[in-house]
């Protein structure tokens, strides 16, 4: 003879478990936000195109496309061989020039103290004054060449002027370039933002509710609206968004790419179940309607997903029990 206890409990579990084997589950409107979607561009706000200053060969690759590098960093050397050997020559040409001022300065003073004395004349010393001074000017224009010569040196060295990741690569190593060459194409990933447009008729709705999801790779990420720059664009009937993303969120996002754009507009009623009661069958949707014990097949028509539940537009409605199976 079984145990009055266990036997109790067999009874009770019995009477707990649901008809028929199945889990039931009965529909009842639920609350969900409304929205209004559209494809947005995703663009860098900060992007550059560096292009050679100097002639010469390709000697050095740093980056590759797609590769990332931080400001300063140096991304493409040229040779520098007829550089270097300008700037020796103009350093040198400085040293000489220098030296010929010091000169033409010791002989202006010494006859400057001459004239004092009258033991020079007026012409002497006029003519010692111009030679001093013409080699004071062409001493300065030295200098200066020499100043541009470095920065001219300076070009073959091509760094970051930012952080950032190479969009296009326009140059191979060893290959020649001439001035004003496009070298690389650079954005930064920390400084995007994606760009959509939306009609007029829902800006109202979209300022009031404030709240705007961007879905990338199967993520969903909120902006906050703060964010969200409204632009009026040529047709009075359309506004552009550019929503600026957070520094946290960039690495999800590329330039160039589309990506899914969410603005709440609203609330609405409806009848949403989970995908676990929906079946297809012969090419329709359908699920297993439990009435009066029994256990039908019911054709459904589906809406929107929204995380793991789909939308009920018709064939059930609000108090309707649904099991998993007909089992």
């Amino acid at each position: 003879m079984k145990h009055p206890i266990a036997y109790l409990l067999t009874i009770l579990l019995f009477s707990l478990s649901p008809a028929y084997g199945e889990e039931n589950y009965i529909l009842k409107e639920e609350v969900h936000d409304l929205y209004f979607e559209n494809h947005g561009r995703v663009e860098a706000i900060q992007r550059a195109n560096l292009s050679a200053e100097t002639a010469g060969v390709i000697e050095y690759l740093g980056v590759n496309i797609s590769e990332t590098f931080k400001k300063g960093d140096v991304l493409l050397k040229i040779s520098s061989v007829l550089q270097n050997a300008k700037v020796k020559e103009i350093k040198h040409t400085v040293v000489s020039n220098q030296l010929d001022v010091n000169e033409k300065k010791r002989r202006y003073l010494r006859i400057k103290n001459l004239r004092k004395q009258n033991l020079a004349t007026k012409e002497d010393l006029t003519q010692r004054e111009t030679a001093y001074t013409r080699a004071k000017q062409t001493l300065a224009h030295s200098k200066e060449q020499l100043v541009q010569m470095n920065e001219i040196f300076s070009y073959t060295k091509v760094t970051a002027p930012f952080n950032g990741v190479v969009e296009q690569r326009h140059i191979r190593l060893s290959e020649k370039v001439s001035i004003g060459q496009e070298l690389f194409s650079i954005y930064n990933k920390n400084k995007m933002r994606v760009v959509v447009a939306v009609p007029e008729s829902i800006l109202k709705k979209i300022k009031k509710h404030q709240k705007v999801l961007v879905e990338v790779e199967r993520e969903t990420y909120e902006i906050d609206f703060e964010n969200i720059v409204i632009f009026p664009t040529s047709y009075n009937y359309s506004y552009t968004f550019r929503l600026i993303i957070p520094r946290k969120l960039s690495s999800s996002f590329h330039d160039g790419n589309f990506v899914s754009v969410k603005f709440k507009i609203g609330e609405e009623k409806a009848l949403y179940l989970d995908n676990k009661y929906i079946h297809r069958k012969h090419e329709v949707t359908m699920v297993y309607l439990k009435k009066d014990e029994e256990i039908i097949t019911q054709y459904i028509r589906l809406g929107k997903k929204e995380n793991e539940k789909r939308k009920i537009l018709s064939g059930l409605v609000s108090g309707d029990c649904v099991v998993v199976n007909a089992k």
